[in-house]
């Protein structure tokens, strides 16, 4: 793939936009916010899922995944995540109570189970078809990632869900190759408690986030904006002046090419 597709870019879902997912090549996404929607027949090529954190809106679409892959599948979901995200699948999901534990499951037909759960090493790097992806810790939940992706020489960052976090300019800073942030805004600024206490980003505080970081030379989208609030946070963004080099409220559809734009 020569970009990567946004399947899903909500901070909740509505009849019209879906929640977190990020087609990075032909077999691996990021986040399941939005798979069954979007893949249509093709759903049956996802072979890697790579997880951000745990919440549902992340998630959602994994245990359906499953269920269908167990009886037309020959070899296992692979699903990666930090440790207590893994955890949380298993202790809440895939737990014989919500969903049947897939992790348990033989495929009809085969020997392999129907999904496997990899753990993730922060920082380093783990490539699938022809893209990197190197996660990264956030500030969002005990087991929240961003990820570097990379493709040839080119590299993008994507944040997921987040409030401040130092890690994200430092990245910035020290990987010139990286051409385009990827963010979210979630709340309008007059949400700030809102968004300490969920850990999420407003106009303001992404405004004073970005002082942080030395360069000017990115492009900076986002993404996971709250549907009853959209225009008031567009509105901000643009007063601002956030949207930089070209830079966009990402929504359902929208594709980011791997190349420097």
């Amino acid at each position: 793939m020569e970009n990567i597709a946004f399947l899903g870019t909500g901070g909740t879902r509505t009849p019209s936009q879906g929640t977190t997912c990020l087609r990075v090549s032909d077999h691996c996404v990021i986040d399941a916010g939005n798979l069954i929607n979007t893949f249509g027949d093709e759903v049956f090529t996802i072979e890697h899922i790579f997880l951000t954190h745990s919440h549902l809106d992340h998630i959602i679409d994994i245990p359906f995944l499953a269920d269908l892959f167990v009886t037309q599948k020959s070899i296992s979901l692979k699903i990666y995540g930090l440790k207590a995200t893994l955890d949380d699948l298993r202790r809440f999901i895939f737990n014989h109570r919500v969903w049947p534990n897939f992790e348990e499951i033989t495929l009809i037909g085969h020997t392999d189970k129907t999904i496997e759960l990899i753990e993730l090493d922060l920082e380093v790097p783990y490539t699938i078809d022809d893209i990197t992806l190197t996660p990264f810790k956030t500030n969002h939940t005990e087991g929240s990632c961003g990820y570097i992706i990379e493709q040839n020489s080119s590299a993008l960052l994507f944040t997921a869900d987040t409030y401040k976090c130092d890690r994200i300019w430092e990245l910035l800073d020290e990987r010139p190759n990286i051409h385009t942030l990827i963010t979210e805004v979630s709340f309008p600024s007059s949400f700030a408690k809102l968004a300490y206490d969920s850990k999420h980003l407003t106009p303001s505080l992404l405004a004073e986030e970005l002082q942080k970081c030395k360069r000017d030379d990115f492009t900076l989208c986002v993404m996971h904006l709250k549907a009853l609030f959209m225009g008031t946070i567009i509105e901000e963004l643009n007063a601002l002046h956030l949207l930089r080099n070209g830079g966009k409220v990402l929504i359902d559809g929208d594709r980011i090419n791997y190349t420097r734009p």
